[in-house]
């Protein structure tokens, strides 16, 4: 609506003072003899417009030199100003410039004519000609340069103006058809209503052209108020092409801008991922490092041993009377350190395993999974004496964990409690309370030191002291799945380690642990 009201008193300034022309300069009573102070003014007022309105358009034409239909418009409006001074009948030049002759000011009125008219060429074809007239573009303007320089040399040399006029009037007949032919065969005129508008004033400006030449006695100024009215056409239709310039540029710094801030995005994702491969990188690198720094530290005793016990077996059983049974004692003891060994190296590898690598969890009947470890390890209870009893909750529900991990932790604890107990008891319990299942593994074997009870749950501590991983990779599964873990023992009476895993509670598969 503000756009609708802004054209609507466009239209009516525009309209008022066309019809303040219309009135002071073709109808008034009196006509141009008993007016002529008046037409003066009127003409004077009109051609100081047209050369504002020059200096305006060749002004922007210098800071944006890539509009040239503004420079056109530049030389329409000069030499329309410059015509509307020496108009038949007015000769506002020869009022305003006292001493100047009439044919000077008709040596003026021709040129200014030729420009105006070279200009109104130019901007046609600048804005509606297809390629193949612009071709034809130079050819003719010199051709109208060169006829309107022949008149001015004519009427200079005193041959009579209706001579000249006539073949002025030809080619002027002539340009107007051709520039009506070019706005009518263009795509903006099918595209842009305000064309329509612009080739409405081309066709008036033609015909009064014509209809002031034939008929120079009747209404003598109706060219001030055709050229008017060209002139609001050519504001109006160069304000729509630099607003739909400045419309497309602005879509294009928006469509820049929305790409500049998506590609920001993106390289920032790729920052981001950078980064977290940059600190896998790191992670996997100090994990490299604490196994091969733990695998030299913690493999020198139980090597040591071993390359030790050897040496005293080999010794005894080479020396003659040698004690077979302590060379026996000594391999027993190598055997143990061996197996150590292998659990310890075992386990460290399970560990930066675990830690490097995340597989995906799922839904796990975990009483089956429960009692099928318990069943694995009856043969090495019995080995020991022991008796391995379990006791599972009926209806146990399911939990979202990686099983293969909670077989380890099972496997561990059971390994835990048979190489503390001999001649003992070992219970499984796992009951459902809440939202959680709590298990616990405990045995009637020889417990833990009070002072080891606090970090025997820490990387690379065990119950007897030494060096071990197993305790610590059931803390790390569980906690990782949401779970809590804790150890009680007293020495001489058992161990019980217990700890929780959340039940299944409807999650999706594919979840990394």
């Amino acid at each position: 609506m503000k756009r609708r009201a802004q054209a609507a008193l466009y239209s009516i300034l525009v309209l008022a003072y066309l019809g303040f022309q219309l009135y002071f300069l073709t109808l008034r009573p009196g006509g141009s003899a008993e007016n002529l102070a008046v037409i003066w003014a009127i003409t004077g007022f009109a051609s100081g417009g047209m050369i504002m309105m020059a200096i305006y358009a060749s002004t922007l034409c210098l800071f944006r030199r890539v509009e040239n239909a503004s420079l056109y418009f530049a030389l329409f409006c000069v030499g329309t100003g410059a015509r509307f001074l020496v108009m038949e009948g007015s000769m506002t030049l020869m009022g305003l410039v006292p001493g100047i002759t009439y044919g000077a000011a008709l040596c003026i009125r021709y040129p200014a004519i030729g420009l105006s008219i070279i200009g109104i060429i130019c901007f046609i074809f600048e804005i509606f000609a297809a390629p193949n007239h612009k071709k034809r573009l130079p050819y003719l303007n010199a051709v109208v340069a060169i006829v309107y320089a022949l008149a001015t040399v004519a009427v200079h040399n005193g041959v009579n103006t209706l001579t000249v006029n006539l073949p002025l009037l030809l080619l002027t007949v002539f340009v107007d058809a051709y520039c009506v032919f070019v706005v009518v065969t263009s795509r903006g005129l099918r595209e842009n209503k305000l064309h329509l508008l612009y080739l409405a004033s081309l066709l008036l400006y033609a015909v009064v052209s014509v209809f002031s030449a034939l008929l120079t006695d009747w209404f003598p100024h109706l060219t001030v108020i055709a050229n008017t009215v060209f002139v609001v056409a050519h504001i109006v239709l160069l304000s729509d092409h630099y607003a739909r310039a400045i419309t497309a540029v602005e879509r294009t710094n928006e469509a820049l801008e929305e790409k500049v801030a998506q590609r920001t995005a993106e390289l920032l994702c790729a920052n981001e991922r950078l980064a977290e491969h940059n600190a896998a990188l790191d992670g996997l690198n100090r994990m490299k490092t604490e196994f091969l720094r733990d695998m030299s530290h913690e493999m020198n005793s139980p090597l040591t041993v071993i390359a030790t016990g050897i040496d005293f077996a080999d010794m005894e059983i080479g020396r003659d009377g040698g004690d077979l049974a302590e060379a026996r004692d000594a391999l027993d003891t190598v055997r143990e350190e061996t197996q150590r060994l292998g659990r310890m190296v075992s386990g460290m590898v399970s560990l930066a395993a675990m830690n490097g690598i995340a597989e995906n969890r799922k839904r796990v009947d975990f009483a089956a999974l429960l009692e099928s470890t318990a069943k694995a390890f009856r043969l090495p209870m019995e080995k020991h004496n022991n008796t391995l009893r379990v006791k599972i909750e009926p209806g146990l529900p399911d939990v979202f964990v990686e099983h293969d991990r909670f077989a380890q932790v099972m496997a561990n604890l059971l390994v835990n409690a048979v190489d503390h107990t001999w001649d003992g008891q070992v219970f499984v319990t796992a009951e459902h309370g809440g939202s959680v299942i709590t298990v616990q593994v405990s045995d009637t074997g020889d417990g833990i030191e009070p002072e080891l009870l606090p970090a025997v749950l820490e990387r690379g501590m065990s119950g007897k002291g030494g060096t071990d991983y197993e305790l610590y990779i059931c803390k790390t599964v569980v906690e990782a799945h949401g779970g809590t873990i804790k150890i009680e023992s007293e020495p001489g009476k058992g161990t019980a380690v217990t700890f929780t895993v959340p039940v299944y509670g409807g999650q999706e598969a594919g979840h990394r642990l």
